[in-house]
């Protein structure tokens, strides 16, 4: 910057054109100097905020994570999957100052952060039910890329909301479809996910801890009454039918009714007002309603929704729990973490960099005395088993199978990637698709799963191409191999009293061959609840 500053001093003996580069220049660094340092702000008052609780409640907060132990929470939390051996050691090696915001930058908006918020928004949206495979992919791609232009997340939820026309055009129209058009089961999930109120207990009796009525929900389910799917069909040679085209619309007419008197209910909001003039384009002004700045409940659900992603626990719980019945363990924080998203654009973006730079989010999960039963202040990093997706994603990297499969192109890979995931899925699903979280099987188990051979042989010193294998190959220490398993499972270098604890094994073990010693450690550490735990 001072170079570029420097050049424009000397502006007289410089050709306009070059002037024009240098002035558009020196404007994006003050740009993005303001935008590092709102979050610079807005991340300290967090900090602020959290240290001043914890000294309310006499508890001493955990020290700061070390480096290699904040590079996997960071990559599990914003990529789904543990780092590779390159990025830890690139990470570790590194000795610069403000390399943790330096990776998260690089982190959020990359190719790895895409397919896994792709994958996370759509099953908070639909779940992970896979019937129609046509609908996931159609929503999927939406999804990638409003994320990649970093929608604001009001116009996110609108375009959801409010979606028409053809559907093979337009994929947002895709989560109305998936709950075929229902609007009692779009008034249940829409106000679940996008305003975190647990709407769905007051669909067959008034709630029973909340200020919620029948009325209030049918009222609300009302504003999807009216949405109707118009097929074009087109006749070949043969007198067959087929559908050409799906068209998503408004029609004048459509209601709900209770169920007990089958009276209808008209289109009213939460607060109880109902839309000022009759429209057929109900959901539009149902949107407004809900993406409004005076809405209580919007900006709270979704940042509760991201703070607990990325911090183990919702400032509310659960997280459609908003009400008298589940209080806010920290209500001003909140509130002011709502209007700072709002106040900057709703950048879904910007409000993931403010809090993975906090201290708060960067600490140890290692306890002390004073906090080892803390659950609810944050003052030491929350452990979160991994989801079924990150357990998923981070065996086939630590297992090294894009690298085994190394002939095949990138859509060969995806394909095979997604039939094995199908699969997991499919084998540890409980029955209920939006549940199905953290993965609570063996390693072994989870191998069989996926595809027995063809990932279960990277174990095996003997097979060529298998990923211990190769690491056996090309690092003939014994130093030099563990820290690679380490690297490979643990995304860390091993400690001195494992080293000495791997000595020992290989003394006293009756292995006539040490890589079959090898082969039990890498085994060992994939079995570990430190590979299956978000730490």
């Amino acid at each position: 910057m001072k170079t570029i500053k420097a050049l424009y001093q000397t502006r007289n003996s410089l050709p306009n054109s070059l002037l024009i580069l240098i002035g558009i220049a020196i404007m994006l660094s003050n740009f993005i100097s303001g935008v590092e340092g709102r979050i610079w702000s807005s991340t300290k008052h967090i900090d602020r905020h959290i240290d001043a609780r914890l000294k309310e409640e006499e508890i001493k907060p955990s020290k700061q994570s070390k480096d290699a132990e904040f590079l996997r929470r960071v990559h599990l939390d914003l990529t789904g999957k543990i780092p590779t051996v390159e990025a830890v050691v690139s990470f570790l090696d590194d000795g610069s100052k403000n390399k943790r915001e330096k990776k998260i930058d690089e982190l959020i908006g990359s190719e790895l952060y895409l397919d896994y918020w792709t994958r996370l928004w759509t099953n908070w949206l639909i779940g992970r039910d896979d019937n129609n495979r046509e609908q996931r992919l159609g929503l999927e791609a939406w999804v990638r890329e409003s994320l990649a232009q970093n929608m604001p997340y009001n116009q996110f939820v609108t375009a959801l909301i409010t979606a028409e026309g053809n559907v093979e055009e337009n994929g947002a129209a895709n989560y109305l479809l998936r709950y075929d058009l229902s609007p009692v089961d779009l008034a249940a999930q829409t106000s679940r996910l996008f305003l975190g109120l647990p709407m769905q207990c007051a669909q067959c009796h008034d709630h029973k801890t909340e200020a919620w009525y029948q009325e209030d929900f049918y009222g609300l389910a009302a504003f999807f009454a009216n949405t109707r799917l118009e097929r074009i069909y087109e006749e070949n040679e043969e007198g067959e039918r087929r559908v050409v085209e799906r068209i998503l619309k408004n029609v004048a007419k459509g209601s709900v009714y209770m169920p007990e008197t089958h009276e209808p209910v008209p289109p009213s909001f939460l607060d109880g007002k109902r839309p000022t003039t009759p429209t057929v384009r109900q959901r539009q002004a149902l949107s407004r309603w809900m993406t409004g700045k005076d809405n209580p409940y919007f900006c709270h659900a979704i940042v509760n929704r991201i703070w607990a992603h990325f911090m183990g626990r919702g400032f509310v719980e659960p997280l459609d729990g908003f009400g008298e019945e589940y209080p806010p363990s920290h209500p001003r924080l909140l509130n002011w973490l709502a209007e700072d998203f709002m106040i900057h654009g709703y950048d879904l973006r910007y409000l993931m960099r403010t809090i993975l730079n906090t201290k708060a989010y960067q600490r140890t999960s290692e306890t002390n005395k004073s906090n080892q039963y803390d659950d609810l202040y944050y003052s030491h990093a929350y452990v979160k088993p991994l989801t079924a997706e990150q357990f998923f994603y981070s065996m086939l990297e630590s297992t090294g199978f894009e690298r085994l499969q190394k002939r095949r192109d990138r859509g060969q890979l995806d394909n095979m990637k997604r039939r094995y995931l199908e699969r997991f899925l499919f084998l540890i699903d409980n029955g209920e698709m939006e549940e199905v979280e953290a993965f609570n099987g063996t390693v072994p188990q989870a191998l069989m799963m996926i595809n027995g051979s063809l990932v279960n042989d990277s174990g095996s010193h003997k097979e060529r191409g298998a990923l211990l294998h190769y690491i056996l190959k090309t690092n003939r220490t014994k130093r030099d191999r563990l820290d690679q398993i380490y690297l490979t499972t643990l995304s860390r270098y091993p400690r001195t009293s494992e080293r000495t604890y791997f000595d020992r094994y290989l003394r006293s073990s009756l292995y006539r061959n040490d890589a079959l010693a090898y082969e039990d450690l890498y085994w060992a550490l994939l079995n570990s609840a430190e590979f299956a735990l978000n730490h």
